[in-house]
């Protein structure tokens, strides 16, 4: 691709693009060949976790394929000093930013700096850099050795680094930030009409949406999101990762990102041949006889699909509500000990995902080393009569229609509010809605838009959401599900952000979940991965005694679609957003037989 653009003179040759010590990708099959374009789909700019799964997931470390461990990435090795304390990175010496300029310790400084310690950008440093509440520091040892120091140990900064990207392209962002360029920065933010220079800086360091911001992914956007139709990019001439044999990676050309209107029409592009792989969206068990059905019509086949999440359908009710007598029904434990009683589950994994699944809350899974069985499995009885008697004994009592009030008299009703995407869980919840009717607790679905759905969700005026599991293996880096750990703990976003914000924002948590937090700040600050390890049971005790959420079953079997000439797709994938799934398998050697 890059070869008459060498001889041209226009491009370096490969060993000026490539770092002395590059990131050796073995395939997964063989050796593949240059070229081609991988056809995939997205559901609009809310769907932009696809693109950095597929295309944008280079973060400082990664996890390996199978999730056991952190590894080098852009970083090609790091030492834990003092205790925990320090945490020395080597850089791959000779590294480049797509545009061909050197990746260096300044690019970490600047990050620092200029936007982490920089008010107007942010009103604290990210949690991460301020284990235990303590803000750390971020330091140049040379040019390819950075160092992050704190003042406590940060326990869990390692595995947070193979998620987090503290760089950013200084030689190019600095002219978009007002400390630089004052003027030129002030009179862009005015004549592009953004709310103030922190809006500008943003959309132009947006490599999403501005194709000139330099990256270190294997693909570069040539068309940005924004043009709504769809997003495009192109292989990186300066990617740091090459095979086996020394050949720069990726092989692929480029991809391809239509906006698609509705998983639907992702489902029929499916169908007829025109995605060569993916998962996201279109993989529901609903679908696979229909994909089974169509595998020669399409010319694809299937790889297996294991999740590190804990349940494809999470229902949280919000316990931080706005209106106090509807919180107060939220926060009676034994009201959603009852709820939960009251659904059929074997039901609705026999309705709705063919019989593949298995009733059970959101807890570790069976693989993680925290998996609790009381947490798994406590409230699952289907028994109507029980969540009745539960009920009255509460004394939400019935009204003439049949249907329970509040402690105040008034109607009791739950909104739950889901999106279209993902799972069946606009049907789930219909289903729910008629077990919870069935014990006097009136409820409706309604779908709405995903942004919508994340802007009542962060400003709290939800009353029932649901979404999937998060961290059901290693557990400790998103325990959203078993306290409330970020404004993704749907039952408690509230007090999430108290915590988050050291009391600034949101609402101050029960006591119980306050001492999770408080465990929660000893593991950031603890170096000993066995006591990290007692300090997070601890956690999922009290998670399994206040029973914040209610789940529904297990993951099924799960499934991707790839096309018959779409090459190096380990046979079995697992799902899971802390490692970019499929981003764990290197989609720079996935490659298309010609």
């Amino acid at each position: 691709m890059w070869v008459s653009q060498v001889e041209g003179g226009a491009l370096p040759a490969l060993e000026e693009r490539l770092p002395t010590d590059p990131m050796v990708l073995t395939p997964w099959d063989q050796i593949g060949t240059y070229g081609g374009t991988w056809h995939t789909a997205l559901l609009g700019r809310a769907d932009s976790p696809w693109i950095s799964r597929t295309h944008a997931s280079d973060r400082l470390l990664r996890w390996s394929p199978d999730l056991t461990e952190v590894i080098p990435n852009v970083a090609g090795g790091w030492e834990v000093q003092d205790g925990g304390k320090e945490f020395v990175f080597a850089l791959r010496k000779g590294a480049k930013w797509s545009d061909g300029e050197p990746f260096t310790a300044d690019d970490f400084v600047f990050w620092w700096e200029n936007d982490q310690l920089n008010s107007e950008m942010n009103t604290r440093v990210t949690s991460w850099m301020r284990p235990g509440g303590e803000v750390g520091s971020v330091e140049k040892v040379d040019d390819a050795t950075v160092s992050f120091k704190f003042p406590v140990p940060n326990g869990l900064f390692v595995a947070l680094m193979a998620q987090s990207t503290p760089y950013v392209p200084a030689h190019y962002a600095e002219q978009f930030h007002i400390d630089f360029n004052k003027d030129a920065v002030e009179k862009a933010t005015t004549e592009g009409q953004f709310q103030d220079w922190v809006a500008y800086y943003r959309a132009k360091t947006d490599f999403i949406d501005n194709p000139e911001m330099p990256v270190l992914f294997g693909w570069v956007v040539t068309t940005p999101i924004g043009s709504g139709v769809l997003y495009e990019v192109q292989r990186n001439p300066y990617c740091f990762k090459v095979d086996s044999e020394g050949n720069q990676l990726p092989y692929i050309d480029n991809i391809l990102y239509p906006v698609a209107e509705s998983v639907d029409v992702e489902v029929l592009k499916a169908l007829n041949g025109e995605i060569d792989m993916q998962d996201r969206h279109i993989a529901t068990p609903a679908n696979k006889s229909v994909f089974v059905d169509n595998m020669e019509k399409g010319d694809y086949g299937f790889f297996t699909v294991k999740y590190a999440w804990e349940s494809p359908c999470v229902i949280a009710l919000n316990l931080s509500h706005k209106d106090p007598e509807q919180k107060k029904v939220y926060l009676e434990k034994d009201f959603r000990v009852a709820l939960s009683h009251a659904i059929n589950r074997q039901e609705i994994i026999d309705t709705l995902y063919v019989g593949d699944g298995k009733p059970a809350q959101p807890s570790p899974i069976e693989e993680s080393l925290f998996y609790n069985e009381q947490m798994a499995n406590q409230y699952l009885e289907y028994d109507p009569d029980t969540a009745n008697q539960i009920l009255d004994d509460l004394g939400l009592e019935k009204g003439a229609n049949g249907m329970r009030n509040r402690f105040d008299g008034q109607p009791l009703f739950i909104n739950i509010e889901v999106i279209a995407a993902f799972e069946p869980w606009a049907e789930i919840m219909e289903m729910v809605k008629s077990y919870w009717a069935a014990i006097g607790v009136d409820s409706g679905v309604k779908v709405i838009d995903r942004s919508l759905f994340y802007e009542r969700k962060a400003a709290y005026d939800h009353d029932c959401m649901v979404w999937t599991g998060a961290d059901g293996i290693a557990c400790i880096i998103d325990p959203r599900w078993y306290m409330p750990y970020s404004a993704e703990s749907i039952f408690g976003v509230a007090w999430a952000d108290w915590w988050r914000s050291e009391g600034d924002l949101g609402e101050e948590p029960p006591e119980a979940a306050k001492q999770q937090q408080e465990l929660f700040n000893q593991i950031e600050a603890e170096a000993d991965p066995e006591k990290q390890a007692a300090l997070f049971n601890q956690i999922l005790d009290i998670g399994t005694e206040q029973f914040w959420c209610i789940g529904t079953t297990r993951y099924y079997k799960g499934y991707g679609i790839v096309k018959n000439n779409f090459k190096n797709v380990p046979a079995e994938v697992w799902q899971w957003h802390i490692s970019n799934s499929p981003a764990q398998t290197y989609p720079e050697q996935y490659y298309i037989e010609a």
